[in-house]
């Protein structure tokens, strides 16, 4: 039986590549495709894929928060992370939210189908530029945990979700926009956010949201 696929990268251009070369493989079928996170997680409710290639740095909701939701909807779906990054932070929270692997966007054609029939096996892959992350976050602290003092797990997925927006520049107004949600709820949301994570300007939003891997 074919692997049912859904594709998610907010680059058109980049999905139709990524569906050619699925495509010509007789055991793969892309089912759906996804141009954001949110879409990714409609998608996966109204697809039931087998396996789910989701892109890191989507807008909206980023692929890691995707992956964060996916595993809870769907705990037995297999997800392949696609980045044009190989940093340290993205491909620890990556593993720590359950995906099965990490792949380069630059990775040759042959190595993408091995990741991916690797991964609907139930086993893992990870290109090679990222893989000595993996391997010494295992030797010496069990796959990276967070340090005890990080407060970003404090938050709830629709703070997660704001904090996001808000560190890619977004205005309150905007987000409020975005998500359907009142200028007072987003205001509320934010102060929360602020609180929770210690900090003090928009600034350090930012920056904090850069350090843990949130935004590029």
């Amino acid at each position: 039986m074919a692997c049912r696929i859904l594709l998610a990268d907010d680059h058109t251009l980049i999905r139709q590549g990524l569906r050619r070369i699925l495509e010509c493989q007789s055991d793969l079928r892309v089912v759906a495709e996804a141009g954001s996170g949110d879409e990714a997680i409609a998608m996966a409710r109204e697809y039931q894929p087998d396996l789910a290639i989701l892109d890191v740095g989507m807008k909206g909701l980023n692929g890691l928060e995707a992956l964060a939701q996916l595993r809870r909807l769907q705990p037995g779906l297999a997800v392949l992370m696609l980045s044009m990054h190989a940093d340290e932070r993205y491909v620890l929270r990556a593993v720590r939210e359950g995906a099965s692997g990490y792949v380069l966007k630059d990775c040759v054609e042959q190595e993408l189908i091995e990741a991916i029939h690797a991964v609907r096996g139930g086993g893992q892959f990870f290109s090679p530029e990222v893989y000595r992350y993996v391997r010494r976050s295992c030797a010496v602290s069990g796959l990276g945990a967070e340090a005890p003092d990080d407060r970003f797990e404090l938050l709830t997925e629709r703070e997660r979700h704001i904090y996001q927006l808000l560190a890619e520049g977004n205005s309150n107004k905007e987000v409020a926009g975005q998500l359907n949600l009142s200028l007072h709820t987003v205001e509320t949301h934010r102060s929360r956010i602020m609180d929770k994570l210690g900090l003090h300007s928009a600034a350090e939003l930012v920056l904090s949201a850069v350090r843990r891997g949130i935004v590029t």
